[in-house]
């Protein structure tokens, strides 16, 4: 029985949006942190600067979290697919993608799913396959057995 899409694009958005949020929420955490620091005297500029750094690399998580979750809100999972693309649900004898981004493996309706980047190494490899298609990456065979 295949999980609809819109329940697997749904998971996907909600782990995205998590993600978001957990993001967020140090940001605003560490920018306090650092405000209320920069008015202690016993705060040497150095680990003021080291906090910026720290402050700017989750910002900039953040922001590719966020682009990503846009990139989620674009897919139609409506559309019924019958090559790997984004958007496609692909069932392996491995394990079951879903071309999207990525996303640590999910759980749908008691089915776990793999969040499979359009930018990885990976959906290279299966880009573009119909059903029964076979590849191989790092040494591991990949049959598909459905795609939709």
């Amino acid at each position: 029985m295949n999980i609809p899409k819109k329940m697997i694009l749904e998971a996907c958005l909600q782990k995205q949006n998590d993600l978001i949020d957990g993001f967020t929420n140090r940001l605003e955490i560490m920018e306090t942190d650092a405000v209320d620091h920069d008015h202690s005297p016993s705060q040497s500029e150095s680990r003021t600067a080291g906090k910026m750094e720290l402050i700017n690399a989750i910002g900039n998580e953040l922001t590719f979290a966020q682009r990503e979750m846009e990139f989620l809100k674009s897919l139609d999972s409506s559309k019924i697919c019958d090559i790997v693309e984004p958007g496609a649900v692909v069932v392996t004898n491995k394990m079951t993608f879903y071309i999207c981004v990525s996303i640590e493996n999910f759980e749908v309706a008691g089915k776990d799913f793999f969040g499979m980047s359009y930018k990885a190494p990976l959906y290279a490899e299966m880009r573009g396959l119909k059903k029964e298609s076979s590849f191989k990456s790092n040494e591991t065979e990949y049959y598909i057995l459905d795609i939709y």
